[in-house]
């Protein structure tokens, strides 16, 4: 794929590769699979392979014994289960902070995920926060349309509807679904596409007319959620319009290369370096001087939730968000998902959506837009 190395993505997009199915399906019924720490080892103890939030974790090579870094219950409840092929639970603690230990037969070794005990917190008072604020949101959107003047009742509406979509993505950030609660169709990401960019541009920005074309297989059958990868992509295509100017060109490219599905959005605004684009992804929880923040704003930059958003979204698809320079000018985001085992097609589980109240996505994402 032009202006991405695959070969450089972080060990965590190519480490589902190497499971196998029935240990994947078990993996996401037990662990949020965004946020574990998953290691896979041999009858013998020794690393196979991490992915990157393990790797910065255990802080242990492959081919190195994972038992050195396991108490004796943990080490035991490891070597149980690859002699018995049974799945155990314990718990770790690894430099004063508690884990659950998932641990899961794989093949002739074990899969083990460390996952902090504290990730699911979610502050009460958030929640609160959130319930009232969207019932006062809908309050304020019956009253606008009870407003006479029809250019004050669109304004207003708009302008509820922003803050309803920054409620609604701070609360999806703060409590995501798991994996296997996503609702997962087949779709053509494809017809996804085309349909995307003809929404950006009838919803985007009223000033001048920005060129965005399409790049796809005639065809592009994927296994996801549909509603979640629209959403990421009307997020990246609105970060596109708002950075490139009047007169550039903005390309959205399907690439499938059988392991990832990958959709590229380049835009002709000033650019990203690579380390604003990873305090970008980290959204309000980076520390920033307010100089820095303000440079940023002048710059054009997505200083919102909605790339922490999209990122989210790729993880949770197995995926990630990535950044490259464009040739000319400008930044590529490249949104990749995994080609999912068709095993997770039969979860039927209703998924928390960011999308309720009868709204459309449409106008809820591309209300940023005067």
């Amino acid at each position: 794929m032009p202006g991405l190395d695959l070969g450089m993505i972080a060990m965590n997009d190519s480490f589902f590769s190497h499971l196998e199915d029935s240990t994947v399906r078990e993996l996401l019924a037990r662990t949020p699979l965004q946020d574990a720490a998953l290691v896979t080892v041999g009858p013998s103890l020794h690393i196979e392979n991490y992915n990157d939030a393990a790797r910065q974790l255990i802080r242990l090579l492959p081919l190195e014994r994972i038992d050195q870094l396991l108490d004796e219950a943990a080490a035991k409840a490891l070597r149980s289960c690859i002699a018995d092929q049974q799945s155990r639970t314990v718990y770790e603690e690894l430099d004063g902070v508690n884990y659950r230990l998932e641990i899961l037969p794989h093949r002739d070794g074990a899969l083990l995920a460390f996952l902090r005990e504290d990730r699911a917190a979610y502050d009460g008072s958030l929640r609160v926060l959130h319930a009232k604020s969207m019932q006062y949101l809908g309050t304020l959107l019956a009253d606008a349309d009870q407003v006479d003047d029809p250019r004050l009742a669109a304004h207003l509406r708009r302008q509820c509807l922003r803050l309803y979509r920054l409620l609604a993505h701070s609360d999806f950030l703060h409590d995501p679904p798991l994996t296997e609660q996503l609702r997962l169709h087949h779709i053509d990401l494809s017809a996804l596409c085309f349909d995307a960019v003809q929404a950006a541009l009838q919803n985007g920005p009223a000033k001048g007319t920005k060129d965005i074309t399409v790049t796809a297989p005639n065809r592009c059958d994927a296994l996801v959620e549909p509603q979640l990868v629209r959403t990421a992509l009307y997020n990246l295509l609105s970060n596109a319009l708002r950075v490139t100017p009047m007169a550039g060109d903005i390309t959205v490219t399907l690439h499938d290369d059988h392991t990832f599905f990958t959709i590229s959005v380049a835009d002709r605004g000033p650019g990203l370096h690579a380390e604003t684009f990873q305090a970008l992804l980290t959204g309000w929880q980076r520390s920033v001087s307010l100089e820095d923040y303000l440079a940023l704003a002048r710059q054009g930059a997505p200083l919102g939730l909605g790339l922490p958003l999209v990122h989210r979204i790729a993880q949770l698809h197995g995926g990630s968000l990535l950044l490259s320079p464009r040739e000319g000018g400008g930044s590529i985001l490249h949104l990749s998902l995994a080609r999912l085992p068709e095993s997770l097609a039969d979860h039927n589980l209703r998924a928390p959506m960011i999308l309720e109240d009868g709204y459309s996505l449409e106008e809820i994402e591309f209300s940023i837009f005067d």
